[in-house]
């Protein structure tokens, strides 16, 4: 019993030194996303094993109207982790308990809005997308519903930066989803039970999370006069629109080949994207790590060039290695992805895996101007997206050229972002003048 109290610290410690080290948190977070990747990859796998085909198409469906809507959701935790970040670094203790009770009102009335206008929507949006049951359409903003609040715990843990525990719950929930899901289809519940899945799970995380970060909500709090809604919202609105171009530079290329290809190469390209954009996800890691890192070493008015330059050299690494596997083994991921019809995709996947290392990149500068809270960017992510679209309306020959499109538009995104991230000076929060150079006036 007496080694017990020194082998505690010992863990103590060395679980302190994973918060601090930014290598360390790269590596949480990094196998957390990939972990859990994997975990809903598998999801889908068990499901189209246990639905019907048709079932499962609208399982599908749902799923990805479900990552549309939540991409935009998640502006809100990023909104969280900044503040927390923030005070945190000030030490501004009090404040972070003003912020979690002020998200958590707020959050809690999304949620119950998001609810109702599912229940108003759910029969014409259920005939629009002919699906077999208008509570598909209910379920799914439920589950929506809980995804809104539990943006709070999540963000509260990754603006402490407490990647251990951030990591826990998304592993958790995607093991807890699965689980659940399997379990529910078994028992006859077909699709609403796979929905529902997500729902139970989140609805699981957000009560451990809430139990760790109970003393927030305890006591009185002190008036944070520097905290108001719309200073919130002043932030909340360029981090949406940030999103909101990010997922349409990455995504609206499958939309648009669709369109103008044939059912056969369309579904090729379908394919292809399903392999290129796995290596956009995959350094999410890293992103969530550097957020409020830079989050707080902006608070303190420290540079941040260092913690941009780490978070760039992960990435690259990272995207380089998967891109580069790609291309040196096209016939194998290609199979990996498509089975037997992966044949007809083998020429593109190495092309598409590079095309979406740049994204990725992009994406990690996208975040890193929001940390600084610089918001000139957006512009040239909305002068991109036109460039996209116009460019793949344009030039539109072969699959091969469509790729090539978005790698000149990334191309472009890379470059000028670079530019402007090492051209950026740490600022404290409220110090100097806010409005130069594009930062947003939040204090």
């Amino acid at each position: 019993m007496r080694t017990a109290g020194p082998m505690l610290n010992r863990i103590k410690e060395f679980v302190s030194s994973l918060r601090k080290t930014l290598a360390a948190a790269f590596g949480i977070m990094m196998a957390a996303v990939v972990i859990s990747g994997a975990i809903n990859y598998l999801f889908n796998i068990v499901m189209n094993r246990l639905l019907e085909t048709d079932a499962f198409g609208d399982l599908y469906s749902m799923e990805t109207v479900f990552l549309i809507v939540t991409a935009c959701v998640l502006a809100a935790q990023t909104v969280v982790t900044k503040y927390v970040a923030e005070y945190e670094a000030t030490g501004e203790h009090g404040k972070t308990r003003v912020i979690a009770r002020s998200f958590s009102r707020w959050l809690l009335m999304a949620g119950a809005a998001v609810l109702a206008v599912s229940i108003a929507v759910a029969w014409p949006v259920a005939g629009v997308l002919n699906l077999e049951s208008p509570l598909y359409i209910v379920i799914l903003g439920t589950a929506v519903a809980v995804s809104v609040y539990m943006t709070l715990p999540c963000g509260v843990l990754q603006g402490e930066q407490r990647f251990l525990g951030l990591g826990a719950a998304i592993i958790g929930g995607a093991t807890l989803r699965i689980t659940v899901g399997v379990l529910l289809v078994l028992l006859g519940l077909g699709v609403y039970g796979a929905i529902g899945a997500g729902t139970v799970a989140a609805l699981v995380v957000i009560c451990v999370a809430m139990y760790f970060l109970r003393d927030l909500f305890k006591g009185p709090v002190e008036v944070n006069e520097d905290f108001h809604p719309a200073r919130a919202l002043k932030f909340f609105l360029p981090v949406a629109l940030a999103m909101f171009f990010i997922i349409l530079l990455s995504q609206m290329d499958v939309v648009l080949v669709k369109a103008m290809f044939s059912p056969s190469d369309a579904g090729n390209y379908s394919y292809a994207a399903l392999a290129g954009k796995a290596v956009l996800f995959l350094p999410e890691g890293i992103l969530i790590v550097m957020f409020p890192r830079v989050s707080e070493l902006r608070a303190k008015g420290e540079p941040t060039r260092r913690v941009l330059a780490l978070s760039l050299l992960a990435v690259s690494l990272l995207v380089v290695a998967v891109a580069g596997f790609y291309s040196i083994f096209p016939n194998f991921t290609a199979y990996f992805f498509a089975g037997e019809k992966g044949k007809e995709i083998a020429g593109l996947v190495g092309l598409f895996g590079f095309a979406m290392a740049i994204f990725a990149t992009v994406k990690l500068l996208a975040f890193y101007h929001l940390a600084l809270e610089k918001k000139g960017f957006i512009w040239l992510f909305a002068i991109a997206s036109v460039a996209e679209v116009a460019g793949i309306m344009l030039f539109h020959d072969s699959l091969r050229q469509v790729i090539l499109v978005m790698i000149s538009v990334g191309a472009f995104l890379l470059v000028t972002n670079l530019v402007l991230a090492f051209r950026e000076e740490a600022q404290a929060v409220g110090g100097g003048d806010s409005s130069e150079a594009g930062y947003l006036p939040i204090q």
